[in-house]
């Protein structure tokens, strides 16, 4: 059997940490990182705001479904109790 050298699987540049190149590298991804992270936390906020806006504007629907339905159950209350002959109407 012959060995094979091993080989990473990500080649790895020696990188000199004194460089400019590497310091520039570091500042620009530092800077994305930032950027990144500033413009998630942007869209968790919004996503949060939205929920509260939802939550509000869901048990604003259900008061008036429930006054409607109370509405409803009134006006049922009085047809029930008019006389049959005035729900017919003659029609020509």
């Amino acid at each position: 059997m012959s060995e094979r050298p091993s080989v990473s699987s990500k080649s790895k540049k020696l990188v000199n940490k004194d460089s400019m190149e590497y310091r520039l590298r570091r500042e620009r991804n530092n800077i994305a990182v930032r950027k990144s992270r500033d413009k998630a936390k942007r869209r968790n906020l919004e996503t949060q705001q939205k929920a509260m806006q939802y939550m509000s504007e869901n048990e604003r629907l259900r008061s008036k479904v429930d006054q409607l339905t109370q509405e409803l159950d009134t006006l049922r209350g009085l047809f029930r109790q008019m006389p049959e002959g005035g729900m017919s109407h003659s029609r020509p």
